[in-house]
């Protein structure tokens, strides 16, 4: 009887904890990882938010010739879009609209040199490819001073190796994690992917919860992939924050 009670113990904790996790910060739960469990605990520990309002970040991954089209949707809903940009693998014609964009208020955040694995990499190779990517917008003509402090990993890679790197270079990292955070301070964030199965009733549900509590939503679309990538839902789902009353603006 005894077994049977610690038994169902170890069962309930697991359970309360994504219980308090999805009160906490919304879970898009198709997405759910060990990295969204393990942000979310962390998210948890943190607190309560200290914005004073909800704010919301567009960034669309990769930087390839899909950008054209996130930034046509952006202009049409009168927002600033945020790019992820992967520095020694973009197009010229990328590259120079990119940072013709950053000039006029698009976000640009760090996604690897080559978009190569972190994971197995040690702290000085990373630190390197950091650096090395600077450099290298620097040369294709990008404001490097005006980077936002992201960095989203390749690959969605997660390790102490990456964390510390990123925490000691100056960046909040932007992990794998599908979660939506308390507010715009903490260290681990993670993003909710906008996909062509992505269900808007029930985004729309998931932001409202958001909002009402000043959260942090960053929202994923990889352009560069074209079965990942919905025009419609992507317009829908900007739509439906902006609508609802988030800051597209990660500065006040």
């Amino acid at each position: 009887m005894k077994r049977k009670g610690f038994a169902f113990i170890l069962l309930l904790i697991p359970a309360v904890l994504i219980f308090v996790i999805w009160e906490r910060a919304p879970l898009k739960g198709e997405d759910w990882s060990k990295q969204t469990l393990y942000v979310g605990l962390l998210d948890i520990w943190y607190g309560v938010s200290t914005d004073k309002r909800a704010h919301a970040l567009w960034i669309d991954d990769d930087s390839s010739e899909g950008i054209f089209t996130v930034k046509k949707i952006a202009d049409d809903i009168n927002i600033n879009p945020t790019f992820a940009v992967i520095a020694d693998k973009m197009e010229d014609q990328v590259a120079d609209s990119l940072a013709s964009w950053q000039r006029h208020g698009a976000g640009i955040v760090l996604h690897g040199l080559r978009h190569e694995r972190w994971k197995d990499w040690d702290e000085n190779q990373i630190r390197r490819d950091i650096r090395q990517s600077i450099i290298r917008l620097h040369e294709q003509g990008f404001d490097t001073t005006k980077i936002l402090k992201f960095i989203i990993p390749p690959h969605g890679c997660n390790t102490s190796a990456i964390r510390k790197v990123i925490y000691e270079e100056g960046y909040q990292m932007i992990s794998g994690a599908s979660l939506i955070n308390p507010d715009r301070q903490v260290f681990q964030l993670g993003r909710i992917a906008i996909t062509p199965q992505t269900d808007t009733v029930v985004m729309r549900k998931t932001l409202q919860k958001a909002y009402n509590r000043n959260a942090f939503v960053i929202f994923s679309t990889h352009s560069s992939i074209p079965s990942w990538f919905s025009e419609e839902k992507t317009r829908q789902i900007i739509s439906i924050a902006k609508e609802i009353g988030f800051e597209f603006k990660f500065c006040d």
